[in-house]
């Protein structure tokens, strides 16, 4: 609701104007709407009513006699009633007797069975069951459907009368409700308008017009009122910003915040007035009393007077350390003069010492340079040494590697003998096994006699072949003992060699590493010996601007000798000066 709080008055007043009319109008035509629809349905009920009750007492013959023929003439005669749709009749049973259907109306299907007696309306359409009697015996059931009007054709109707209405009020209410309005939001917009230029500094004052004796002519006048009080306090801020400070300030009551703050202001400024006026005076014996905590300027003049005070006791106590110091300045400008004769004379003696200081410079520049540069070419021996050094450490590093790989292969075959032994001793202990079973296989020939003689040559032959496995394992051992005496030689001869290479490759990084400090040093005196090249160029540059300013300083000496005097003379006048602010400072009371 933002946008209904922005939008000016006028409009507000228009749009309640508006929605309390479009209300009421749509409140009138609502209630109008659904009377008239409860109407409506209640005079088509009665008009149903009537219709079924005459169509009862027309068909009560047929039903007492039987007679369809008859019944279906009644039932046709409804033809002429265009709101009925479709109509039947129904024996006292409740079976279909006979029935009517509107040809050009829409298609009812006619209920199988009678219903209770009774009205009911369906969608648009009036459904109707009404009870055919003779005397107090029920012969029968009369059904009738009759068309009514649409719901939404009397509301479209109807919304249209509201709508025509509406507009009409509404061109009718809108120019009497400017008019009516003008009245109210005018006075607002002058009143707004005032406000914005008082807002911006602009104070100004409403004309006067006709007096009101509403609301609006009460906050026209208040605000007239607020206008004047306001320019009378812009006009006193004025001539106290002009510095007149004479101005009486009358509050407009005990309430009046701005014209009590300016009453106070006043006071307050005339009362400060009064204290800088005494200071002016030269009494700095006043006290400046403190509004408050945020009294600024009281604050300041407080600061100001403690600051006089001060500054008055410092310029007193300066005073006579002025006059003192006069008197020892003019005795010291005398010793200055002859003091600038002496100096005179030095200079000249310093200056036939520089000029030989200067061939002494100029021969150690020389000599630095011739230094520079034979630290340079050391320099450059010094890093091919260094990279030699590098590489023999490369190639130690690389022959270490080797002989740990021919370590690693004679460990490899030690542990390959080893295996060997242990199958050389499993074949020893097959041919002894074997011997044995020879032995056990000629005895069991022997006992087997003739038939195990073909047993025991075979026996004989095995124990033949024991024999020489036997004696072979036995060659093979020695063999593999001596092939094991020569690799823990070549283990034992591996191993001090890696540590002999061991032992180079750290002798080769010792050496590496005292080359690279070597190879630093000589690059570091280098850079020494150059530095020392330049320093001796800078101190011989040196050397003739010393010389030069030794004869400015001989210069300056005849002028210092001339100022001297004038520096007596100015002695003389500040002494004279001092004696006036004394008497300066007398006037002032602390």
């Amino acid at each position: 609701m933002r946008w209904l709080t922005d939008i000016p008055i006028s409009r507000k007043l228009m749009l309640i104007t508006f929605l309390a009319s479009a209300i009421a109008l749509l409140l009138a035509g609502t209630i109008i709407v659904i009377y008239d629809v409860a109407a409506y349905r209640a005079q088509k009920t009665r008009e149903g009513a009537v219709q079924a009750e005459i169509l009862a007492a027309s068909v009560s013959a047929s039903l007492l006699f039987n007679d369809p023929k008859a019944a279906q003439e009644s039932l046709n005669a409804l033809k002429a009633n265009t709101d009925i749709a479709t109509a039947g009749l129904y024996a006292a049973d409740g079976s279909p007797f006979s029935s009517y259907t509107r040809t050009n109306g829409p298609a009812h299907p006619l209920p199988t069975h009678a219903e209770s007696p009774g009205q009911r309306f369906e969608d648009d359409e009036l459904v109707l069951f009404q009870p055919v009697f003779e005397g107090t015996r029920q012969l029968g059931t009369v059904y009738l459907r009759m068309t009514t009007e649409s719901l939404a054709a009397r509301l479209t109707r109807y919304g249209g009368i509201i709508l025509l209405v509406m507009i009409g009020s509404l061109l009718i209410t809108l120019p009497l409700s400017r008019r009516l309005h003008a009245a109210i939001t005018e006075p607002i917009r002058q009143m707004a308008e005032a406000a914005r230029q008082v807002a911006a500094g602009e104070i100004v004052v409403l004309p006067a017009t006709q007096p009101r004796k509403d609301e609006i002519g009460f906050l026209e006048e208040k605000f007239r009122q607020m206008a004047e009080s306001l320019q009378e306090k812009a006009a006193i801020a004025s001539r106290i910003a002009k510095g007149d400070l004479a101005v009486q300030v009358t509050p407009q009551s005990c309430h009046d915040v701005l014209g009590n703050a300016f009453a106070a202001m006043a006071a307050s400024l005339q009362e400060k007035a009064a204290v800088a006026k005494e200071i002016a005076a030269g009494n700095l014996t006043v006290k400046v009393m403190l509004q408050s905590e945020q009294d600024e300027l009281g604050k300041a003049l407080a600061t100001m007077v403690d600051t006089l005070r001060g500054v008055n006791s410092e310029l007193s106590e300066g005073v006579d350390v002025l006059a003192v110091s006069a008197s020892t300045i003019l005795t010291g400008t005398s010793q200055v003069a002859s003091g600038a004769a002496q100096a005179a004379a030095v200079v000249s003696e310093t200056t036939v010492t520089l000029d030989e200081v200067k061939q002494t410079a100029l021969v150690s520049s020389q000599k630095a340079k011739a230094v520079s540069e034979a630290a340079q070419r050391a320099a450059q021996v010094s890093q091919t040494g260094r990279k030699a050094v590098d590489e023999v450490i490369d190639g130690m590093q690389r022959i270490h590697d080797q002989m740990a790989l021919i370590a690693d292969s004679i460990m490899r075959l030690s542990e390959q003998t080893q295996a060997i032994g242990e199958i050389i001793a499993t074949v020893n202990d097959l041919a002894e096994q074997s011997n044995l079973l020879a032995v056990n296989a000629s005895i069991e020939a022997a006992k087997a006699g003739e038939q195990g003689k073909g047993f025991a040559v075979v026996a004989q032959e095995v124990k033949s072949l024991a024999e020489q496995s036997k004696q072979a394992t036995v060659q093979v051992r020695g063999i593999l003992g001596e092939i094991q005496k020569a690799t823990n030689g070549a283990v034992l001869a591996t191993e001090q060699g890696g540590k002999a290479v061991e032992s180079g490759l750290k002798q080769s990084n010792e050496a590496g590493e005292a080359i690279r400090v070597l190879s630093e040093s000589i690059a570091d005196s280098a850079q020494s010996a150059t530095q020392i090249a330049v320093s001796a160029q800078q101190q011989l540059a040196g050397m003739d601007q010393l010389a030069q300013a030794m004869d400015n300083i001989r210069v300056a000496g005849a002028q210092n000798l001339a100022s001297s005097k004038g520096a007596e003379t100015a002695a003389q006048n500040l002494h004279g000066l001092g004696q006036k602010l004394k008497d300066m400072l007398g006037r002032y009371q602390v």
